[in-house]
């Protein structure tokens, strides 16, 4: 093959009417971005040589035209590794060429194009041109390892990510600063691949397959629920899968309100009942379960409302085996809400959210509302009745009675507003007077010393009288300062002594009158009364 100075190149061009893109040269040359260049291959000169310098990552498009039987076209780099296959081109004749056109992912750098005989006895003419399309990733080389990997912040930017043959794995690093919801969306060209999320330690959390490209952009979305911690993505080809992807990753924090560690009984979290809150609490891959100490303070019903999209629940009495247990199925976004409601004996419990299918966790909410099982607790008396139970104020005058229709007697009425009130019940000596249970001394002194009350006589309290509606109305208008101020008082029956305490009772709507002229002051009041007005006294 003799070689052609370029002017003598350009001029025979000329002459032959080929277009100005159109080059003849030989081995070693320059091969510049969509120009067509020809060359042959002969006996002497089985092998032609092409310099492509590539400024940035993306795909490169070889098209060769052969005029003869068997060429082999191959790409290597600057080690001299060969990227991409090596590609036969048959079958070709002078009068007729035999086309492939070939895409080769590459990272920036120099690269040799080789086009040669494929068996030694085939030879001619052929035509090349390589074009290039950048894939304008905004990835930060390199980042092919875990100690390479990229810092993202989740809720940030868009990230588009390039795999080719130079470089078939991308790794980012994911700092989370608090527990909740790692969400990892990629759009992807890519005719496969995988992506995987690590820990800390590099031990894989998750894998999956990007899926098959059929022509449209493959969308692949997962959702990792997390606790605080670095984590890595990485996305990964081979010599078959590689492209452009486009992934962004988001986060969505739990906001639990649980106290960590709570992963056993002896850690359990205490929940109080009837709190009327709703908790939050979150199970990860790492998290499966949380445990939360429920007190009974009464053989009765427990409500258990409970929300979460997969999570469930068992419910433990002290070290026994289960004792109910509920499984949530919900999806992504969509939680299942239940509400269930159980009888259960006096006694410690345990409610433990856990991780039940497919090691599904993500955050849950819960709330619980005990009351006790009396039979005579009819729904008027019911939140009294329980708020003072809760409290421990209260008692039932037996396993299933409250005894809400009973009168209440003057020591136990004293009895239940000093433990409302949360006075200093230590004072357990005897009292000035002579008629007041032992069981009661530490309350009647604590309600002496608060001049909250007195005794009927000097020596007399008249513990075992029965309490009326007007020294309810005193003991509660003194215990809690009210004032009636400005209310004028509609009843004929409420003599000075009272006057003052029924007008404060009245305009803190703690009472009303019997009738609309009768207070009945000198009426005795019922237990399920002196609950009712005592919980309407310490609750406001």
């Amino acid at each position: 093959m003799k070689k052609i100075s370029i002017l003598a190149i350009t001029l025979l061009l000329f002459l032959s009417g080929f277009t100005a893109t159109t080059t003849v040269v030989h081995a070693d040359t320059v091969l510049p971005f969509n120009t067509t260049i020809t060359g042959d291959i002969s006996e002497q000169a089985p092998k032609d040589a092409y310099t492509i310098t590539v400024p940035k990552a993306g795909t490169l498009t070889i098209t060769a035209n052969v005029y003869f039987n068997a060429a082999l076209m191959e790409l290597r780099d600057s080690n001299n590794e060969l990227t991409g296959h090596t590609k036969g081109i048959y079958n070709g004749r002078p009068e007729n060429a035999t086309s492939l056109s070939k895409d080769i992912n590459v990272e920036p750098g120099v690269y040799t194009l080789f086009i040669k005989d494929a068996n030694k006895d085939s030879f001619g003419n052929y035509n090349v041109r390589v074009s290039f399309d950048p894939a304008n990733n905004n990835e930060i080389e390199p980042n092919q390892t875990f100690t390479e990997a990229m810092p993202i912040n989740v809720n940030g930017k868009r990230i588009r990510g390039f795999i080719s043959w130079n470089d078939t794995a991308d790794y980012y690093k994911v700092e989370l600063d608090e527990p909740g919801r790692l969400v990892i969306d990629i759009d992807s060209k890519m005719f496969n691949g995988s992506v995987k999320l690590y820990d800390s330690e590099g031990e894989m959390i998750s894998w999956d397959s990007l899926g098959f490209y059929n022509g449209l952009p493959l969308l692949w979305n997962s959702h990792t629920d997390l606790e605080a911690n670095i984590y890595y993505i990485s996305i990964k080809g081979n010599d078959s899968y590689q492209g452009i992807y486009e992934m962004d990753v988001s986060f969505i924090p739990a906001n639990n309100d649980e106290i960590e560690p709570n992963n056993s009984r002896e850690s359990a979290t205490p929940i109080v009942v009837n709190d009327n809150k709703v908790h939050t609490g979150f199970l990860s891959h790492t998290d499966k379960e949380d445990y939360y100490r429920i007190e009974m303070k009464y053989d009765g019903f427990l409500t258990i409302d409970f929300s979460s999209e997969f999570s469930g629940y068992s419910l433990m009495k002290e070290r026994s085996i289960s004792y109910d247990s509920h499984l949530s199925s919900g999806a992504v976004g969509k939680p299942e809400k239940s509400s269930k409601r159980v009888e259960l004996k006096k006694g410690t419990y345990y409610f433990i959210p856990s991780i039940k299918v497919l090691w599904q966790g993500g955050v849950y909410t819960m709330s619980f509302k005990a009351e006790p099982a009396f039979k005579d607790m009819t729904g008027r008396y019911t939140p009294a009745v329980t708020y003072l139970a809760d409290k421990e104020v209260a008692k039932g005058i037996s396993v299933s009675e409250f005894g809400v229709q009973d009168n209440i007697k003057r020591v136990d009425a004293a009895i239940w507003l000093a433990k409302i009130m949360n006075l200093d019940l230590s004072d357990t000596s005897p009292t000035p007077y002579v008629d007041v249970p032992e069981r009661a001394w530490g309350a009647v002194n604590a309600l002496k010393r608060e001049k909250i009350v007195n005794g009927k006589s000097a020596n007399h309290f008249g513990a075992n009288d029965t309490m009326t509606r007007g020294e309810m109305a005193l003991l509660i208008q003194r215990a809690y300062k009210l004032s009636g101020d400005g209310l004028k008082l509609p009843f004929t029956d409420v003599s000075p002594r009272y006057e003052e305490a029924v007008r404060a009772l009245m305009k803190n709507d703690i009472t009303q009158g019997k009738t609309a002229v009768k207070f009945g002051t000198d009426a005795a009041i019922t237990r399920g009364e002196m609950a009712l007005f005592l919980y309407r006294a310490d609750t406001k």
